[in-house]
């Protein structure tokens, strides 16, 4: 009825990725003559390929350069909101 699903472990994966970029084949290529399906093959490239670890590393940066960002702008949401007290005190402007 239905086909059964195959699994490989991470070693497998590592190892085929490595074998397609030292032997510069495409992806369909390796894809064929290991019978597995090519959209596979590039999600594991995406994972285990010699550009993963920099992509995971930016993500990383991101997220931490994302908290700062969003506590700068909380900070200065803060001030904006004291700022606008002070002008209503000084100038008694109903605004």
């Amino acid at each position: 009825m239905g086909n059964k699903r195959e699994s490989h472990d991470e070693e497998f994966k590592r190892k085929t990725v490595e074998r397609m970029e030292t032997e510069n084949k495409r992806p369909i290529e390796i894809a064929r003559e290991l019978n597995i399906p090519e959209s596979t093959l590039k999600r594991w490239i995406i994972q285990y390929g010699s550009g993963a670890a920099e992509t995971q590393t930016q993500v990383f940066v991101d997220y931490e350069r994302l908290k700062k960002l969003e506590q700068l702008n909380l900070e200065l949401q803060e001030e904006n909101e004291i700022l606008k007290k002070a002008r209503h005190f000084f100038t008694k402007d109903p605004r």
